[in-house]
């Protein structure tokens, strides 16, 4: 019997339960038995009435009391592992086995708070990424204002200073008009990425001609273009048509171009050409420039990401970025091929149909 209760309060009910009964059966078959022996050597009935009765009696109110006790341990247990695995889930320790023979409710109730537990760990884990992430952000926009705040700053001493001549005042304030406008720039584009990535902005794809998308990109570099004596050739065909939102995309092409331009030398060359394949169109741009280092490849579509030897050139690092989160959100992707001091090639897809 201790053995019995021992085994209960570890949580294997159903063996205990099936003890308790087969104890409740053998009792009854004896007072079965001890009925039938009085049947059998005493013709009284009332007396043989009398002790089945309270035999059965007995037996009875025995067997409802086996169960009770049976099922309140069996509750107790319940709620034990209950409090236990709350407890678990709390400290982020996970679900604890209730260690049942058969599916009964406390198994089930397990099985939710496994489920429980999967989704506030996943919650948690998300949170933590999310945080980490608005870190990056911030470290990467402070990083980035540093600069023209401090060039700002320092404009703003050396003009309001009596004693500095007037055509060096006119420079600084030139300078400064330049840090203000770099200033604008930079949170006008970090507004746009935040309103990409946070989903306010929503690219409208419909099936149109690319030529005049590609022509309004093409549009923004031509002064800069002409400048440094680069010959830009575009090979496209005024009736292809694609999936894909006008403003956009020409936003992403012209990002690409501007690099392309930017970074090649004088009497350079950049190319553009488009062509349509069966699920997709493919818009190439290659230019003649410094290309980038196999080893930083894979890091120039990062946020902000300049590479060393580009520094001095002017920009902030969010070109790349940029075309691959709208070229993105238009079901496209982007790749890169470059050589150091060769060129680059990037290849821009976008699916011809919706969907």
């Amino acid at each position: 019997m201790n053995g019995l209760v021992r085994r209960m309060r570890k949580g294997r009910i159903p063996s205990a339960l099936q003890e308790w009964t087969s104890i409740a059966a053998m009792f009854i078959l004896t007072a079965t038995f001890v009925v039938l022996v009085f049947a059998l050597t005493d013709r009284d009935t009332g007396t043989l009435l009398r002790v089945a009765a309270i035999i059965f009696a007995v037996a009875f109110w025995g067997i409802l009391y086996v169960f009770q006790l049976i099922y309140r341990r069996r509750f107790v247990y319940f709620a034990d592992q209950i409090c236990t695995n709350l407890d678990s889930l709390i400290q982020n320790e996970g679900v604890q086995d209730f260690s049942l023979e058969e599916e009964t409710l406390a198994s089930k109730v397990q099985m939710k708070l496994n489920q429980l537990y999967d989704v506030t760990n996943a919650a948690t884990q998300e949170s933590g990424e999310q945080k980490q992430a608005v870190q990056r952000i911030v470290s990467d926009i402070s990083h980035q204002l540093k600069t023209p705040i401090a060039n700002i700053k320092m404009y703003a001493d050396t003009v309001t200073n009596p004693q500095v001549p007037e055509e060096k005042r006119l420079f600084f304030l030139d300078g400064l008009q330049n840090q203000v406008e770099k200033l604008d720039f930079l949170i006008q584009v970090l507004t746009k990425i935040s309103r990409l990535e946070n989903g306010q902005i929503v690219l409208k794809a419909e099936r149109q001609a690319l030529y005049p998308t590609l022509a309004q990109a093409l549009s923004g570099i031509t002064i800069s273009a002409e400048k440094k004596r680069i010959a830009v050739n575009v090979v496209c065909d005024e009736t292809l048509e694609l999936c894909h939102d006008t403003k956009w995309t020409a936003e992403a092409l012209f990002n690409l171009l501007e690099n392309a331009v930017k970074y090649t030398p004088e009497g350079g060359r950049v190319s553009v050409t488009a062509e349509q394949w069966e699920m997709y169109t493919k818009i190439e741009i290659a230019d003649t420039g410094i290309g980038v280092s196999e080893t930083h490849i894979n890091d120039i579509f990062k946020r902000f990401y300049r590479e060393p030897k580009v520094h001095s050139t002017p920009g902030i690092g969010v070109g790349l970025y940029l075309a691959r989160e709208i070229i993105g959100k238009e079901q496209g992707y982007i790749k890169v091929a470059s050589r150091e001091g060769e060129g680059s090639v990037f290849s821009v897809f976008l699916p011809n149909q919706a969907g």
